[in-house]
């Protein structure tokens, strides 16, 4: 892979719909990059456009990074934490609030491109339903399909990463699954759609994130990644490795079997949770998986033991935590 990142929102107020003001002081982005900047291990820094870096800010942001030797390494583009995206952004209704949605994302592939970043991700929350017989499925599709083909165009040199999510904030939203996301980034026909997974997403849609990982990688559509965990009937964004030990040894290491190259953020919501120790304990855990899964046995343990159900599982046991 290409480094690993944390997205600047781990430092933010913590809010939530029972302390809407949140459990911690408001940092500006400045200062979460400072934060960023004293943790070991971490090389770059995901952001979200407009709201945190636009044309305005964007050289005393890059000035910023230089100083402290890290790299942009990922940028969403921002269409759901505001009023106007309550009818969606690329399925909207209203075809102004589509054009919108569309020259947002190239006003940020534009900023990603001067970055040298060459994927940005598109997480569309909003573009969902919460009732039966609310909206017209259809015509949602076509518009998906066709407003994300546009704004792929725009330019070939950065890529869109569609981040699905199950639900949140609709109650069911339309790129739900790996198998929706790369079903809509193959009908745009652009080679330049493929997926933002996260992990935690994965686990809400009742995926097994190593499996999913290796069908988008396999299409050539796999370009980010965000490590978060969580209990899996909400997207908790605890620290890696939280709650699903060996779902996360299986993704690294079938990460490094198909030589995935792309970056990784950590994207984590600590409401009650010092979000360094937060950082931290993901960061630790991300390295001993990488460590693990580099043993010289570990190829030839996983491969001896396949398809002998829960033996494979033992051999796993033996290696890690010794026979």
């Amino acid at each position: 892979m290409k480094g690993l990142g944390v997205g600047v929102w781990t430092f933010g107020m913590g809010s939530e719909r029972y302390v809407s003001d949140g459990y911690k002081p408001y940092l500006n982005l400045f200062e979460r990059i400072e934060k960023i900047a004293t943790l070991s291990g971490v090389d770059g820094v995901e952001i979200t456009f407009p709201n945190d870096v636009n044309i305005e800010n964007s050289g005393k942001f890059r000035t910023l990074l230089d100083q402290h030797n890290l790299t942009l390494c990922g940028m969403g583009v921002e269409l759901v934490c505001d009023k106007e995206w309550q009818s969606g952004s690329f399925t909207s209704p209203d075809p102004q609030r589509r054009a919108k949605a569309i020259s947002l994302t190239h006003s940020a592939m534009d900023l990603a491109a001067e970055f040298g970043l060459s994927n940005i991700s598109l997480w569309l929350g909003q573009d969902g339903f919460d009732y039966t017989f609310q909206n017209d499925y259809a015509a949602a599709w076509n518009n998906l399909v066709e407003g994300i083909r546009e704004a792929a165009k725009h330019r070939p040199d950065v890529s869109l990463g569609l981040e699905y999510k199950t639900s949140e904030p609709q109650m069911a939203c339309y790129i739900n699954s790996g198998g929706k996301a790369l079903a809509l980034a193959q009908a745009t026909g652009q080679p330049n759609v493929g997926i933002t997974l996260d992990v935690g997403h994965a686990l809400n849609a009742r995926e097994n994130p190593a499996e999913i990982a290796a069908v988008l990688q396999a299409e050539n559509r796999l370009f980010h990644i965000h490590l978060n965990d969580n209990y899996s009937w909400a997207d908790d964004d605890m620290p890696v490795g939280s709650v699903h030990f060996m779902q996360y040894l299986e993704l690294f290491y079938w990460l490094k079997k198909l030589n995935y190259s792309g970056w990784m953020s950590l994207d984590l919501y600590p409401y009650r949770d010092d979000p360094i120790e937060a950082c931290k304990t993901s960061i630790h855990f991300v390295s001993k998986m990488q460590e693990i899964v580099d043993y010289p046995r570990f190829d030839h343990i996983i491969e001896d033991n396949r398809n002998k159900g829960s033996r494979s599982i033992r051999a796993v046991y033996e290696l890690v935590f010794g026979e």
